[in-house]
């Protein structure tokens, strides 16, 4: 192929690569035979026909093609490479502390990265052990609002489901699951209570929960049958419960009996459908026929979708159901339908006006950067460590050189020093890290495992190995080689490059940028997430608490409520339909003056009695409280969204109606957060319509908790014997909320102090090296007069000028990583400069102070030692 034009020939990046690695005995032939082939397909354009012969180049790099590569050849190499090996080892043993230091962050810096890199994978594995998991898919329902936002939610109407069984072929199985219910499951007279769900068979069938008992075919096809999980069973049947558990008839909460048809082993953390307990589903939709109204959202549905190439047909198919089947419904929302997949749901959990816009993913990234920075971090610190060892070894290096070494071999010795190391790092890391798990878990809340009997540990740590050594060697192994022959003969300080000047000291503003970026975000998180649960959220959360009832409880609510307000320790006592810092029953059916009937709206609603707002502390702005002497029974009080929603100036008065009941609005409350704080507030209608609808009951009790908790406890129990007294603390609920962001909190201050300690490492080495390097000219400034401190400001002077720069470098970084985390917030704290000066003078002060104390090291040394050699 010389004749041809240079645009004709083949890619030379290729045939080196081919030239490097094939068996030099098959070379000519299959080089032949790639640039004929090069050439055919050069009638379908040279770009094709390149990258093709980059394909095929590829392909053939694999035993057979690939010739032997030997690092030592013959037995003089092999006495060679013990040799290396000797010398690391004295080495390491002559220089205790260096090689400490080298460990010490090479060690902090892998096991942190372990550490983070084993939670990003469980948070990857949430929801990955279905093995239809790629062809399920989720249905979300999007509900449009008045003033723009689109809220997104799981409860779907059930007869799409129907619909989509009949019409859609390209689905293979619907499937429902009701929500996360806590119901008394009773044998021989023993209760107990748990959560679980209604599901219909398909569940068993299209997702891949492991079916200890029974089959999973036909244990949800009796609307009489109950699978309970291993846990459950073992709880009422002891440790033989697989040869007494199926058959055996419970009592649901003494209503209706079931018979056990199958035992499954519990999902775990690993899933985001969480349950003890199945129910048919059928079994719910026969006592309730309000879930076959279209316009009544009902259990979660699940579709398997074969066909990944039909899903989007699918999607265009279901949007506009809820709509058709709707339309001329005077009630009707401005509904649509999207399909998620399921797989996905748990990492991309955040819609941001009915879309997909992140979620636990964010975190899942930001852990995984923290993760290779620290590694890098700590294998630029092994770098610098190294090359300010480098004038120690200028004899050595020369001598070798001398006696005939080619930088190769030279550079072959530094490589193995820091695969060496490397290994050694590791191997410590991985035995720190079994020791660290148990309060990592904790600290989490998982229960991460390092599984060293997996085959895929074992690769991960050979990857560790093989990629710090070559991260944290590479720059020795090319930088020593190099030096003068004659300089290194001489022992002194060889003179490097100014490019290998610069280019170490850029990694040192690297390595304290990253800090200073870590720091800045680790104290945006914290602050947002003080702010987030110290915000006045419009009701006094402390001392509020919310007890279930159950059993009895409900039908004697008045009775209930009298006694705890009898107990010195209560001052207010409320019913209510659900916490109201986590609520989301809502209607479209709301009417009010004035109205556009061709509009829809989705308001929440808050059943309650008349003392819901006393109880909760909230804050009239407009007319009064409900009274019972007032006869409110029918009348409402809403937010003040709800009341910018209706356009009136002035509510109190105005019709109001949904499901059919009539009545006025007699107060407008200050705006509260039902939700989150990632969300905008709701409108909200607030009603005691029926106060025997409430599920929980809200009390209000003086600063001694633990005496009011226990007097409480004594008259639930005293009302409603036999039955569990379930409660939890509106405050520690609402904080509860926000464990992912605690969690992110903890988790990046941990991990900022770990990248500070291995940065002040590697400054520490860069230090004692600009020591070595300037110790004659500090000896010659201290003969002419110099005193300590004046030494001390000029070693350290250059090294605050790089922690500076890495200030300014991190901060444009910080701005606009931490903005766009704190632009997920609805409500959120604004980002102050003072963060990044506190970021600023953290790392200033740490980098400023191990400096002084190395320089002030040298400086202090008699300049006889020094000079002596001159």
């Amino acid at each position: 192929m010389k004749n041809q034009p240079p645009n004709l020939y083949p890619p030379s990046l290729a045939i080196r690569f081919l030239r490097w690695f094939c068996e030099p005995a098959l070379l000519e032939d299959v080089e032949g035979d790639l640039e004929e082939l090069f050439s055919n397909r050069l009638k379908n354009g040279r770009r094709r026909a390149k990258w093709l012969f980059y394909w095929d180049v590829l392909l053939l790099f694999r035993p057979g093609i690939i010739r032997e590569i030997r690092i030592f050849k013959g037995q003089t190499n092999h006495i060679m490479f013990k040799n290396y090996i000797k010398i690391a080892w004295r080495n390491a043993m002559r220089y205790k502390g260096y090689t400490a230091l080298n460990l010490l962050g090479l060690i902090v810096g892998i096991a942190s990265s372990i550490l983070i890199l084993l939670w990003v994978q469980d948070e990857r594995n949430v929801n990955a052990f279905h093995t239809n998991g790629d062809q399920i898919y989720q249905v979300f329902r999007n509900m449009r609002q008045s003033n723009g936002q689109v809220n997104t939610g799981t409860s779907i109407p059930k007869p799409l489901g129907d619909l989509v069984k009949s019409e859609y072929t390209e689905v293979a199985e619907v499937a429902w699951l009701s929500w996360s219910m806590p119901m008394d499951i009773a044998r021989d007279n023993q209760a107990i209570e748990e959560s679980g769900r209604f599901a219909s068979p398909e569940v068993l069938t299209m997702f891949s929960f492991e079916l200890l008992l029974g089959d999973s075919q036909t244990a949800l096809n009796s609307p009489s049958g109950l699978l309970i999980s291993e846990r459950v069973a073992e709880k009422h049947f002891g440790p033989n419960w697989r040869n007494e558990a199926m058959g055996q008839v419970f009592k649901v909460e003494e209503q209706f009996d079931v018979q056990v048809t199958g035992v499954f082993r519990s999902p775990g953390t690993e899933s985001t459908l969480d349950f003890e307990w199945l129910l048919p589903a059928q079994a719910y939709f026969a006592a309730n026929p309000w879930v076959e109204d279209w316009g009544n959202g009902a259990f979660e549905t699940y579709l398997l979708i074969p066909d990944t190439d039909k899903v989007q047909a699918v999607a265009d198919k279901i949007r506009m159901e809820i709509k058709k089947h709707t339309q001329g419904n005077p009630n009707a929302g401005d509904e649509e339908l999207i399909i998620h997949r399921f797989s996905d749901t748990y990492l991309y959990s955040a819609f941001d006006n009915g879309v997909v816009s992140g979620g636990r993913i964010e975190y899942v990234r930001i852990m995984t950067v923290v993760a290779i920075f620290i590694l890098l971090v700590a294998c630029i610190n092994f770098m610098n460590l190294t090359t300010a060892r480098s004038s120690r070894r200028s004899k050595e290096i020369g001598l070798r050189k001398v006696m005939g070494a080619a930088r190769k071999s030279i550079r072959t010795q530094f490589y193995l020093e820091a695969f060496l190391l490397a290994g050694c790092a590791v191997a410590v890391s991985a035995v720190v890290v079994a020791f660290l798990l148990p309060l990592f878990n904790e600290l989490v809340g998982k229960s991460l495992v390092l599984n060293f009997e997996a085959p895929e540990t074992w690769l991960f740590l050979m990857g560790l190995i093989f990629g710090v050594g070559l991260l944290s060697g590479t720059y020795p192994a090319l930088l020593l080689p190099t030096f003068n022959v004659i300089q290194s003969m001489k022992g002194g300080v060889v003179k490097q490059s100014g490019f290998a000047s610069y280019f170490r000291k850029g990694l040192v503003v690297f390595q304290f940028a990253i800090s200073t970026l870590l720091i800045i975000g680790t104290t945006v998180i914290y602050r947002q997430i003080d702010f987030v649960l110290n915000k006045d959220l419009g009701l006094n959360k402390d001392n509020l608490l919310a007890v279930s009832l159950e059993g009895d409880l409900a039908s004697r609510l008045e009775t209930y409520k009298n006694e705890l307000l009898r107990l010195p320790q209560v001052t207010h006592v409320s019913g209510a339909s659900g916490n109201p810092l986590n609520y989301g029953r809502s209607t479209s059916s709301a009417n009010w003056e004035g109205k556009n009937p061709n509009e829809g709206y989705e308001v929440n609603v808050m059943l309650t009695d008349e003392h819901f707002i006393e109880t909760t502390g909230m804050e009239i702005l407009a007319g009064r409280s409900f009274s019972s002497q007032l006869q409110d029974s029918t009348n409402f009080i809403i937010n003040e969204v709800a009341a910018e929603l209706m356009g009136f100036e002035d509510p109190i008065g105005k019709k109001l109606s949904f499901w059919g009941i009539d009545g006025k609005i007699v107060g407008v409350v200050k705006n509260f957060h039902m939700r989150d704080l990632y969300e905008p507030i709701a409108p909200l209608i607030i009603t005691c319509i029926s106060p025997s609808n409430s599920s929980i009951v809200l009390i209000r009790t003086n600063e001694n908790t633990s005496d009011a908790l226990a007097a409480i406890e004594q008259v639930t129990q005293s009302l409603n014997p036999g039955e569990d007294f379930r409660y939890q603390f509106i405050d520690q609920a609402y904080a509860e909320s926000y464990e992912a962001e605690q969690t992110m909190r903890t988790l990046a201050n941990l991990f900022a102090l770990v990248s500070i300690v291995i940065s002040t490492l590697g400054l520490l080495g860069l230090a004692s090296y600009s020591a070595e390097q300037r110790s004659k000219e500090i000896g010659v400034r201290k003969v002419h007069g110099a005193s300590v401190m004046q030494v001390l400001l000029l070693l350290s002077k250059d090294y605050g000028k790089l922690i500076l720069m890495a200030f300014v470098l991190a901060v444009p970084f910080g701005y606009y990583f931490m903005q766009n985390w704190l632009n997920q917030f609805e409500f959120r704290e604004a980002l102050n400069p003072v963060v990044f000066l506190f970021a600023g003078v953290i790392v200033m002060s740490i980098g400023v102070l191990t400096v002084a104390a190395k320089s002030y090291q040298a400086a202090s040394v008699n300049p006889v030692k020094s000079l002596k050699e001159e």
